[in-house]
């Protein structure tokens, strides 16, 4: 069984499930989130330049998938809706990024330790404003922004 969505929206832990590389390949914003995981955590490994730039120019491109999809899938209320800051693509972005940096801090730090601590506690933010956010576009309460 899985997890409810939001209308076509998925919900945080779908996405969190997306980034451990779990139940993502049947809906294309999760093999979006999934494949911007697998590139943070690639991204946190290297330090040649150009790889970076290359792993950030495709970072950008899953962006923009996720926001084409977004813009095809979910129709946005204009009226009275409130505008977000950011776009979908760059939340989950940001949510992939934090994922892959709180399982480095387990690794590097252990479970205890206070950079673990600091670590998931941001996940968690994200994932609660993430929450937030979605139950927002899909009531019609807030817009994202058009590319």
């Amino acid at each position: 069984m899985s997890a409810p969505t939001m209308g076509v929206l998925p919900t945080a832990p779908q996405l969190l499930c997306a980034f451990q590389g779990r139940r993502f390949q049947d809906r294309e914003l999760l093999r979006s989130a999934h494949a911007l995981a697998e590139l943070h955590a690639r991204r946190a490994q290297i330090r040649d330049a150009d790889l970076v730039a290359e792993i950030d120019c495709r970072r950008g491109e899953l962006v923009d998938d996720i926001n084409d999809w977004i813009a095809q899938e979910v129709p946005q209320h204009r009226n009275g809706a409130s505008l977000h800051t950011e776009s979908l693509g760059a939340v989950v972005d940001r949510m992939a990024r934090s994922w892959v940096d709180a399982n480095t801090a387990i690794d590097a730090d252990g479970v205890g330790s206070d950079n673990t601590h600091k670590h998931w506690y941001h996940l968690a933010e994200l994932v609660d404003g993430y929450t937030d956010l979605v139950t927002d576009v899909a009531g019609g309460r807030r817009r994202l922004p058009e590319q």
